[in-house]
């Protein structure tokens, strides 16, 4: 608007100036012929049409889903871990040696949730007796044996046992009177439920426990 203004104003002071020229430049006393200027048309400026702005929606705000609380379930607060279970076998274990007054022979018990092992150092009441070394070490296989067919029997009275109470390898340790390890053995689950099923006779299952024999610093073959 303001280079319009001045373009115009620049115009008007031209046109007087050469119209005061002219007359200045004619001479004689004759009339003066009137010369007629054109006055220049303004040129019109058309006004800023203001641009529409676009006004933004209103933006929902965001609403928080509240976290659902877990559902605690009375199966899942009763759930024993593993460790508190084999701690229930621990007690069966010792249970059953006190009950062919053996106790005093069980050195040291100790259970391996991690690894689902068990482990068993029992002192054999004499290493030169055949007979009562035979029996030492057949005992704990038939031990074990009692609590894997008493805890898959779903008619005795401690219905929610089960085979997860039972460490998959039960790991045993003879040791002689002075502390020397004597022989160690280990029995798998799967054998003795096979056993209790039918599917292996006795046989087979004292054999598979004698070949994992294996013999330590203290042991001997003098027998009586």
């Amino acid at each position: 608007m303001m280079k319009t203004k001045t373009l115009f104003s620049t115009v008007t002071i031209v046109l007087l100036i050469m119209s005061a020229g002219c007359s200045g430049l004619t001479g004689g006393s004759g009339p003066t012929e009137q010369t007629s200027t054109p006055e220049a048309t303004p040129t019109a400026t058309p006004e800023a049409t203001p641009t529409a702005t676009a006004t933004p929606e209103a933006t929902p705000e965001a609403t928080e889903t509240p976290t659902p609380e877990p559902v605690v379930t009375e199966s899942d607060s009763d759930e024993l871990t593993k460790a508190e279970k084999f701690e229930e076998f621990d007690e069966n274990i010792r249970y059953l040696y006190r009950a062919t007054n053996r106790s005093k022979y069980l050195k040291e018990t100790k259970a391996f949730p991690e690894n689902d092992t068990y482990h068993l150092t029992v002192e054999m009441r004499d290493t030169t007796n055949r007979t009562k070394t035979v029996n030492d070490r057949t005992s704990p296989l038939w031990n074990y044996h009692a609590i894997v067919e008493d805890y898959n029997n779903n008619d005795d009275h401690l219905p929610e046992r089960d085979h997860t109470y039972i460490p998959d390898r039960f790991n045993i340790t003879f040791v002689t009177e002075d502390g020397e390890v004597f022989q160690t053995y280990y029995i798998k689950y799967t054998w003795v439920w096979k056993y209790t099923t039918g599917e292996w006779s006795m046989r087979v299952l004292l054999g598979k426990y004698g070949s994992t024999s294996e013999y330590g610093p203290g042991y001997h073959d003098k027998w009586k």
